[in-house]
């Protein structure tokens, strides 16, 4: 496989919200070449996430994390890959180490590789959602609980 070939999109589907122990996670699943979605992978992606991140904080928290953020389930050639990033201090956006599955155990998530953030169909949705947070969330309009609402229905198309 030729590493430096022509960008193309990939498609990208927009998950139900996590909503569990504190946390409200935007969910997306991104699909390689012949890859396809399946519900027990992503499913065993964000019970895991759910594992490794902070106890979920409050929205008005100054000092902590807010308990929102957002994952990708990265159907890719290799793996199955997937970051997670949650907002803390209003404006920093945090990550948790990279999961990975192998394919012969696609629900199976160990660690990725540390220094990676991610592929570049991934930051594609880190830029959208670093604009949208901006957006609502860094606004002066609506309280912050009526931003955050507003937050949660923006998802990368």
């Amino acid at each position: 496989m030729d590493h430096l070939q022509p960008f193309r999109s990939l498609s990208v589907l927009s998950r139900p919200i996590v909503r569990d122990d504190g946390w409200q996670l935007k969910q997306y699943a991104i699909l390689g070449d012949g890859k396809t979605f399946d519900d027990n992978i992503a499913s065993a992606a964000g019970a895991e996430a759910l594992k490794r991140l902070p106890a979920g904080g409050n929205l008005l928290d100054e000092a902590g994390n807010h308990g929102v953020g957002f994952q990708i389930i990265h159907f890719a050639q290799v793996a199955v890959v997937s970051p997670v990033f949650y907002w803390q201090w209003g404006s920093v956006l945090a990550n948790i180490d990279q999961m990975r599955a192998k394919w012969e155990t696609p629900t199976k998530f160990a660690d990725g590789v540390k220094e990676v953030v991610g592929c570049i169909w991934e930051m594609d949705i880190v830029s959208f959602e670093i604009s949208a947070w901006k957006a609502t969330m860094l606004s002066d309009v609506g309280t912050p609980t009526e931003r955050l609402g507003t937050y949660l229905k923006q998802r990368f198309a």
